[in-house]
Order: C-alpha cells, then structure tokens, then sequence
C-alpha cells in the first residue's frame, strides 16, 4: 500500500550539461552582432532619409533653390539648425530668407465665409427621426404639436 511518501510520482532526471555550450554561445553571439549591423545600417538609412526630407521641407518653406542641399553640412540636422543655418549663408548664395511665410490676414468677410464653407461641407443633416424630434422640440402650439404627430384637429381637442 502506497502512503504519502512515496515519490514514485516524480521522476528525477539529472540535467546534462550540453556538449556544445560554448559553441552554441559563439553562434548566439554571431547572429545577435549581425542583426545589431543590420538594425544600424536601417537606422542609419531612416536618418539620413529624415534630414533630406528636412532639409527640402526647410528648403521649400523658405523658397530657396533645392540644389544648395548639397551644401548644407551634414551635422546640421534639426530643421531649426538648417533654416539658422540658411540664414547665416543667405549672403554666400544670393538668395534673401526674408520671405514672408506666414499668409496675409484675411478680411472678415472671407472669414465668414471661409467659415460658413466649412459647416457647409463638413455639416450632417439630421435623419428622419432627429428632424422630427427636431420639430416637436421647437412646436409652438399644440395645434402645431398635433399636427406633427399626424393627430387630425378638426376644431376638437382632446
């Protein structure tokens, strides 16, 4: 008869050291070092490909002639150091970085208008139900009210 302390349940098995720990370490360290090479060479391919975006953006803003992008320092990044940058050259490449880029102050009129041209098409007519809801909200009268509600009032109340 088996009693509570028998450990015939449990299988002790002795954990073998691999054979080729340390080889298997050496390939684990080779493919970790190749995907770090690779993850920097995308990195280094996303920034350099986020500064040209920059500069032409910066370029563009400014109005100045895309081709002095190859001119532009590569430690200069951020599009505040280029557009500081532009304007510390402007002299050297004969353009002026005074341009206004901020639009002209619209009159009010074209406010009003501009406004209503946005509700207009940015605007949702109410369903059926909504504008009924609508109409009994705003009825002024209860002959009004009766008549939305499709309620006959010929002369008679209720």
């Amino acid at each position: 008869m088996a009693n509570q302390y028998d450990d015939d349940d449990y299988d002790y098995e002795e954990e073998t050291p691999d054979a080729n720990g340390p080889a298997n370490l050496r390939k684990a360290l080779r493919k970790a070092e190749k995907d770090r090479k690779a993850l920097e060479e995308q990195l280094s391919s996303l920034k350099s490909n986020l500064r040209e975006r920059s500069v032409k953006e910066v370029l563009e803003t400014k109005g100045v002639n895309s081709k002095i992008a190859k001119f532009i320092p590569s430690d200069v990044e951020a599009p505040e150091q280029i557009a500081v940058w532009l304007e510390e050259n402007a002299d050297v490449f004969g353009f002026s970085t005074n341009r206004q880029s901020e639009p002209a102050e619209l009159s009010q009129e074209a406010i009003t208008e501009q406004r209503i041209n946005n509700s207009a098409s940015t605007g949702i007519t109410p369903g059926r139900d909504e504008d009924l809801y609508n109409k009994i909200q705003s009825a002024s009268s209860k002959e009004e009210l009766m008549q939305l509600m499709g309620i006959a009032t010929n002369g008679r109340t209720r």
